[in-house]
């Protein structure tokens, strides 16, 4: 596969609204006619909202090595995202994200941090996974009006009609193509940060950044590595070592 310089660098900053389609790109014969979706699910509310990021295939393919490649979009402002976080019974840890688009033998698929795709996923079905993915996109547009100029996200209950986007009820799922709600691999915990892959045919690769769910954000870029505090002990260690190495010295100095 093909590997694209990082000096390539398209920077994307999506925040407010207006930056997507009304309903997810799933139709087309090129990468610039299938678009990425975001999907969130609440399991105790048993509701899932979906959104269209307006982010092609093709933009993707080009950026996903660079290292400055940033997507950022802020939530707080869309009615169906506030729908669903400001209830009583709202708690993030119950809430699982994921985001995917796929188009003949290419998609991008999250995965939990530090996960590879299962063998199940890819390389050996990339294809039938990427025909899921874009048949669940066109679930999730049933009841979207096909207008560009509006800004698209939507809401639906597991008891809602079957087959309009819900993660846990109907056909072509997120559950179907990585595994159970409670244990996909790609279904990312909120507030922890997803890697983000790219597979095309049987070639499959970690995009440079991560994608993390937080608060009212959704943002996609290189984050910084967290730096591991030494343990304790290990500063008592230390200190003892060289209150020895000191005392050592003492004991030369007075033998001199």
């Amino acid at each position: 596969m093909n590997k694209f310089s990082k000096t390539l660098v398209a920077a994307a900053l999506l925040a407010g609204a207006g930056a997507a389609n009304a309903s997810i790109a799933v139709l087309g014969s090129n990468d610039s006619s299938r678009e990425l979706y975001f999907q969130a699910y609440d399991s105790v509310q048993k509701k899932t909202y979906s959104l269209d990021l307006g982010i092609t295939l093709a933009e993707l393919v080009n950026n996903y090595t660079s290292e400055t490649y940033n997507i950022s979009r802020d939530l707080s402002s869309d009615a169906n995202w506030t729908a669903l976080t400001s209830v009583a019974s709202y708690n993030p840890s119950n809430v699982q994200y994921v985001l995917a688009v796929g188009r003949s033998s290419k998609l991008f698929i999250t995965q939990k941090e530090g996960n590879a795709l299962p063998a199940y996923d890819a390389p050996l079905t990339t294809s039938g996974v990427a025909t899921v993915i874009t048949n669940h996109a066109q679930e999730i547009n049933v009841g979207l009006e096909n207008n560009p100029a509006l800004n698209v996200s939507k809401l639906v209950s597991d008891t809602d009609a079957p087959k309009s986007g819900q993660w846990s009820s109907g056909a072509n799922l997120p559950d179907d193509i990585w595994g159970t709600t409670g244990g996909s691999a790609a279904a990312v915990a909120f507030g922890q940060k997803a890697d983000f892959w790219y597979a095309q045919s049987t070639n499959v690769t970690k995009a440079a950044g991560q994608w993390l769910l937080s608060g009212n954000t959704l943002e996609y870029k290189v984050f910084p590595v967290s730096q591991v505090p030494l343990p304790g002990a290990v500063w008592m260690f230390g200190a003892g070592l060289m209150g020895m190495l000191r005392a050592t010295r003492r004991k030369w100095a007075v033998a001199e």
